[in-house]
């Protein structure tokens, strides 16, 4: 594989977690909801940024499982 083949994939699997990542589910909107209503003592940002990390984490770890396992391209 050329070198601008692999950067054009890397690049197509940054915008397929970042647009993946954002799509929240229902326990993570869930679990938003209980942190900032019912356990009030940790900032808001702080709470929003960690799950948007999540998310993305999520995303990446999703593509790398299905890339290893051999499936076709998501």
């Amino acid at each position: 594989m050329e070198q601008t083949e692999r950067n054009e994939s890397k690049g197509a699997n940054r915008r397929l977690i970042r647009m993946t990542a954002l799509v929240p589910s229902v326990p993570e909107i869930r679990y938003l909801l209980a942190r900032i209503l019912i356990l009030p003592p940790t900032q808001k940002p702080f709470i929003i940024a960690w799950s948007l990390w999540r998310r993305r984490h999520q995303a990446a770890a999703t593509i790398c499982h299905y890339k290893r396992r051999g499936y076709p391209q998501l």
